[in-house]
Order: structure tokens, then C-alpha cells, then sequence
């Protein structure tokens, strides 16, 4: 399962930082798929990339979500926010929500859901583009060509 994922995330993302990592936890083996603009760490810290987005796959009921790693990742982007918005004037980064739906428990349908999420991070980073956080350590025109 690794080396297929592995698979679609080189020929979807391949600009992109990205890796599969086995886990196992109390006797469950787990997969975390990470996806990012650079493999630069933000600040030095372990885990936290530019536009980091990650999936974690259970493989003992082939279960699929979006996840948080070391604080970071799960299922948004992030862009700077809209200083004339009320309600974004005092954030200091807006989270872009990637589309993300839990697929059936199959091979087939958690290989296409991995694909999906790809391909809507890729989307969400040119949606966002002239806005995205991380412009002075990430070349978002060279990653999105």
C-alpha cells in the first residue's frame, strides 16, 4: 500500500514535498501521507512546512483522515487574511479548508480519495496563490507549473 500511494503522490505532486511513513500504535500499523510546498522547516521545527497537509490511513480497517502531525498538517492550507474583513483583521494566518470526504474501507477507493486530496491541495494553492502565507520560502509558481 505504501509504494502505491507513494505512486500517485510523485505523479500528482511532483514539485511537491511529500512522504509516507508507516506508524504502528498499540498494534495498529497506520500510514501518514504528508504533503507540502517545501521541505524548508518553519522556524526549524520538526514537522511544520509550508502548506503542510497530511492523511493518516489505519490499516487494520483501511480507514482514512485527514491528520494532524506534531501540531501541523491535517486538511487546510493557510493564506494571509483579509485586513478589510472584520473577521479576519486580527488573525494573523486564515485557513483555506482542503475538500476532503472519508471513502469506503477498499483499496480502490481509499488509492482514489488519496489522489483526490492531492489534487485539491494542488487547486486550493492556485486558488490562493497571490495570497498564500510562506511566499519569502516557497516558489509557488515553480510548484503549481
Amino acid at each position: 500500500m505504501k509504494e502505491k500511494i507513494e505512486a500517485i503522490l510523485k505523479q500528482v505532486l511532483p514539485k511537491a514535498f511529500t512522504f509516507v511513513q508507516e506508524r504502528e500504535f498499540l498494534g495498529e500499523k497506520s500510514l501518514i501521507i504528508g504533503m507540502a510546498a517545501s521541505s524548508h522547516k518553519i522556524n526549524g521545527v520538526a514537522w511544520q512546512y509550508p502548506q503542510f497537509c497530511a492523511l493518516m490511513l489505519h490499516l487494520n480497517d483501511m480507514s482514512l483522515n485527514t491528520q494532524h502531525v506534531g501540531g501541523s498538517g491535517g486538511g487546510n492550507i493557510y493564506r494571509k487574511p483579509d485586513m478589510n474583513h472584520t473577521k479576519e483583521k486580527y488573525l494573523a494566518m486564515k485557513g483555506v479548508k482542503i475538500p476532503f470526504r472519508k471513502p469506503q474501507p477498499t483499496e480502490e477507493a481509499v488509492l482514489k480519495a488519496v489522489e483526490r486530496f492531492c489534487q485539491r491541495w494542488v487547486q486550493a494553492l492556485k486558488d490562493n496563490r497571490e495570497v498564500l502565507m510562506y511566499q519569502h520560502l516557497v516558489d509557488y509558481d515553480k510548484l503549481l507549473k
